[in-house]
């Protein structure tokens, strides 16, 4: 519980102190943590279903390639200037791999019809850190063409990076392998995701139900919201087990009564 100091509006009136009591609001979602549950189920399901439905699986092909120079791969005895300007030379290569030369020729090799943009858009080379290596990685919606894609960047690349960048060489140290399970989408990332955005949308449910809820509940509220001393309670005894049960008690000894009077005067 916090309390809060509040200045009035008018001049002679004194400051007052409010109680702001967080007990209920925690209470409110207690009890309706059915519905945060159940919102979190429901929107986990509808996000699965949706990536299920109409996200198409995706499938990766990829391979890695060693890149030198030739004056490294000539000498006995290779320096680090040597590594250095390898390594330089990788960064290069892992732009030339995604060209429009390179993928279209690659394209046409395995007899794909696919224009260059959607080459790009499933072809990418990362360079491996502090190593001379490649690796190049096809994801496509379908597994045989991904398989087919990757292998013809294994094959061709090498001759057309040895005619582009002078002075070097690019040999395949994993080739590609033909893909044999989905890679993406991750139906347990959907769902996670969907149970997520469930609670926060049930959540805010029950907070707009609560703070637009002005009903009096209890004295409290009076002295709270309205600053005004609480001077008598009514008690709803309608509500208490034990006035039903005594008021039952009384009619029925009023009704016995009655009919004992009845039967002495007859």
């Amino acid at each position: 519980m916090e309390k809060e100091i509040v200045n009035n509006t008018a001049p002679d009136s004194p400051a007052r102190e409010i109680e702001v009591n967080i007990a209920p609001l925690l209470s409110a979602i207690v009890k309706k943590l059915w519905l945060i549950v159940l919102g979190a189920i429901l929107f986990a399901l509808l996000f699965q279903g949706y990536t299920r439905i109409f996200v198409k699986p995706t499938y990766r092909s990829s391979f890695t390639a060693f890149v030198n120079n030739k004056v490294q791969a000539n000498k006995e005895a290779v320096s680090t200037q040597d590594i250095q300007a390898s390594k330089e030379l990788v960064q290069t290569y892992s732009r030339i791999l995604t060209s429009n030369n390179v993928l279209t020729a690659s394209a046409e090799f395995m007899n794909l019809d696919m224009p260059y943009e959607q080459l790009a858009s499933c072809v990418s080379a990362e360079v491996e850190t502090s190593t001379q290596l490649i690796r190049v990685t096809v994801i496509t919606t379908n597994a045989a063409t991904s398989y087919k894609l990757a292998q013809a960047i294994a094959n061709t690349a090498p001759t057309h990076m040895g005619q582009i960048v002078e002075g070097s060489s690019m040999k395949i140290v994993d080739a590609p392998q033909a893909p044999k399970e989905r890679y993406g989408p991750s139906y347990f990332a959907s769902s996670l995701l969907g149970a997520l955005v469930g609670t926060v949308v049930a959540l805010v449910y029950v907070l707009i139900r609560y703070f637009r809820d002005d009903t009096i509940k209890g004295e409290g509220d009076l002295e709270g919201r309205y600053n005004l001393p609480v001077i008598g309670v009514i008690p709803n005894l309608y509500e208490t087990k034990g006035y039903n049960y005594a008021q039952n008690e009384y009619y029925q000894s009023y009704e016995s009564a009655g009919r004992k009077q009845k039967k002495e005067e007859k």
